[in-house]
């Protein structure tokens, strides 16, 4: 808790979002909420750091996709979860993108990966990654804001 209040946690909340974003398994929400608890003043720029950490690794995703998809799909991932992204993406386009960024029931990664190998307009996709994020760590930031005493209580 110390720690948690005495120091900025900005750039931790960054390479954590990036991280998450390109390989870590564990979303960055498990350090921005307890981060925003302690101190949920500072909701504003930490939310900001998230989507800015969550979206410049996703849009690093995109781009190896993009160059490397044949490769990159074909080592990394299962056939099965690949036909589900393709569907999924097939059907509802980049507003997918938007619905898996703030609902994490979708593996959004596999997505980006999807958008990057069928060549999607690249501000189309960072656009409504952005926006999905920012629904998404701002939507935590404000509950936590207007609920963080009741919840420390």
């Amino acid at each position: 808790m110390n720690w948690l209040q005495s120091t900025d946690q900005g750039l931790f909340l960054f390479v954590l979002s990036f991280a998450n974003a390109v390989f870590l398994p564990v979303g960055p929400e498990m350090a921005f909420i307890p981060i925003l608890i302690v101190n949920h003043s500072k909701f504003i720029p930490y939310a900001a750091y998230s989507v800015i950490g969550s979206v410049l690794g996703l849009m690093l995703m995109y781009f190896v996709s993009y160059f490397y998809s044949q490769t990159l799909i074909e080592k990394y991932f299962p056939p099965e979860k690949i036909a589900r992204g393709v569907s999924i993406f097939s059907k509802y386009g980049p507003w997918a993108l938007i619905i898996a960024s703030i609902f994490p029931v979708f593996p959004y990664r596999i997505l980006v990966i999807i958008s990057g190998s069928l060549k999607q307009k690249p501000l189309t996709i960072f656009s409504f990654l952005t926006i999905g994020k920012t629904l998404r760590f701002f939507g935590y930031g404000f509950l936590i804001a207007k609920l963080g005493e009741s919840i420390l209580k």
